[in-house]
């Protein structure tokens, strides 16, 4: 017989024939040949023994998939003849719950073990990940992959918010961006994906996991005091009647559980440079139904950022940096923003009784948001963060004065602000302007806080401020001025848009931090008059 060498390297003749024909084989009396018998799973690796059957070729995987209380898949794709790939699924069963096990798999390509840990029988402490848009950002996503592991190694299972790949019909895209990158993330953590709209509703997604949607491309599922609820939204961000329907039955029937959390790839809300608060249908459709049923947060893709927003007690998280190059934030939404970073990043969330406690982190491990949630209690923010500028309007050579405030605070005692004053698309910067020249370094004007400034500081070099006060005293305010900054515009600067936004810590005079709401302003250079 001749050997066929293909994309996946050289094919053994005899190898091959014998994996094509062990499946079959196990019909014909060859237990040791069947796909059950090509997985091992126990709580002691050690334990595993030798298998009697000659290895599987192993193309992709394995991996863990529908993990229950008490049972588990263990799929992969396996090579059979060149290209042809054949897909594996193995169910194993009498697991116990909130149990960590290994499982190893009879293949080439498989040399490691995998792990898993099994569903609570009742609500009992857990810890899962979240993160998106991982296409094409192909050696970033594999360290946030590591970087999540080894953040929380005890951790249950991860949550993918959709666009896995660059192409959903694509088998190399699956390849590149999927498997490449993420096949040891996906030996010890099951996912759950929700479809994006690079997967295109695509055969692949389905092959690979049809198993926790049962054909469909929206699912649920409950660990623990949490329910999970999984929805897909087709090319124009709309969502089938049928789907509605089952989100309302599905919600219905785990009203009581602690936890509800949903997510789909589109943002319902989101912050952008195009100015738009995100779909108007998801707005009008999914929202009211979350609103109604008291779902408690929701993840979702698609903007490449991390952005936190809170409207009506529920939480909006978008983690869309989970390997696609990042892409620059709008202004906040008025009264709802939390939080904006354009940076590669996931959220690490911990379930312990009654409370959830969700931390995102970026690339370096550098924490850039917490929030901590107690089932029933409400979510109430009142301060704010307000931001205005001398003219929205400037020509390169002109000039700005942007003035920064808080909103209804309560007990300030210390305030700590960064502003940015740059963008990367198209390149531009301001110059901040030295409001005292006496002293060493750019100053900007300070406000009416009274307190002591302690930081107070410009790089025009580095485009960034940064303004610190304290022993401002437990003042209270329905609005103050925390300072002045007066910009230049310089002449090469070409038309664009500035997004002056603050990111300020408040603390009151116990040192607790304030909760506060974003802001900000957008400043537009135009071209200059001939």
């Amino acid at each position: 017989m001749k050997k066929d060498r293909s994309r996946f390297g050289e094919v053994r003749p005899a190898a091959v024939l014998l994996i094509f024909l062990c499946p079959l084989i196990g019909f014909w009396g060859c237990s040791s040949c069947s796909d059950d018998a090509q997985v091992q799973i126990a709580a002691d690796a050690g334990t595993f023994k030798a298998f009697a059957a000659p290895p599987r070729d192993i193309a992709y995987g394995p991996y863990s998939l529908k993990v229950t209380t008490n049972a588990a898949i263990i799929a992969w794709e396996e090579k059979i003849w060149g290209d042809t790939l054949r897909h594996v699924e193995v169910s194993v069963s009498g697991l116990s719950p909130a149990t960590k096990y290994f499982y190893r798999v009879n293949g080439n390509g498989a040399e490691k073990d995998g792990r898993l840990v099994t569903a609570p029988a009742a609500p009992a402490p857990f810890s899962f990940f979240v993160w998106g848009d991982s296409r094409t950002g192909n050696d970033v996503a594999r360290q946030i992959g590591e970087k999540m592991l080894t953040t929380d190694p005890d951790a249950s299972f991860a949550l993918h918010c959709g666009d896995m790949v660059m192409d959903g019909d694509d088998q190399q895209s699956w390849e590149r961006d999927w498997w490449g990158p993420l096949s040891d993330f996906m030996l010890y953590l099951p996912i759950y994906p929700a479809m994006g709209n690079h997967e295109q509703n695509s055969a692949f997604y389905y092959r690979y996991f049809s198993s926790l949607t049962g054909g469909s491309c929206f699912y649920s599922f409950t660990w623990g005091a949490a329910h999970f609820v999984v929805l897909c939204l087709d090319e124009g961000n709309s969502i089938s009647s049928e789907q509605i329907e089952w989100l309302k039955n599905d919600l219905e029937e785990n009203r009581d559980a602690t936890f509800k959390v949903v997510y789909h790839h589109v943002p319902p809300y989101f912050s952008s440079p195009a100015d738009d608060a995100g779909s108007e249908q998801l707005r009008t459709v999914l929202v009211p139904l979350y609103e109604e049923n008291g779902v408690n947060l929701v993840f979702s893709g698609d903007v490449h950022s991390y952005q936190h927003h809170l409207k009506n007690n529920i939480h909006y998280l978008i983690s869309a940096g989970g390997g696609e190059r990042p892409s620059e934030c709008g202004l906040p939404l008025e009264g709802m923003t939390l939080s904006l970073f354009k940076t590669y990043h996931f959220i690490h969330a911990m379930v312990d009784g009654t409370s959830i406690h969700l931390t995102a982190y970026d690339l370096d491990g550098t924490v850039l948001d917490r929030l901590t949630l107690e089932s029933g209690q409400i979510s109430e923010v009142s301060s704010s963060i307000a931001v205005s500028v001398s003219s929205q309007e400037v020509v390169p050579g002109g000039e700005c004065q942007v003035d920064l405030f808080i909103q209804n605070v309560q007990n300030l005692d210390s305030v700590s602000c960064t502003l940015e004053y740059k963008k990367d698309e198209p390149p531009a910067a301001l110059q901040a302007v030295d409001a005292d020249p006496n002293t060493a370094g750019i100053q900007v004007i300070k406000g009416d806080l009274g307190g002591e400034v302690i930081v107070n500081e410009s790089d025009n070099g580095l485009e960034v401020l940064h303004y610190q006060e304290q022993h401002i005293g437990g003042r209270s305010a329905a609005k103050i001025k925390v300072a002045t900054i007066k910009f230049n515009v310089p002449e090469d600067t070409q038309p664009t848009a500035f997004y002056l936004v603050p990111r300020c810590i408040l603390r009151d005079a116990a040192g607790a931090e304030i909760v506060h709401f974003m802001g900000g302003v957008k400043m537009v250079v135009k071209k200059s008059e001939p």
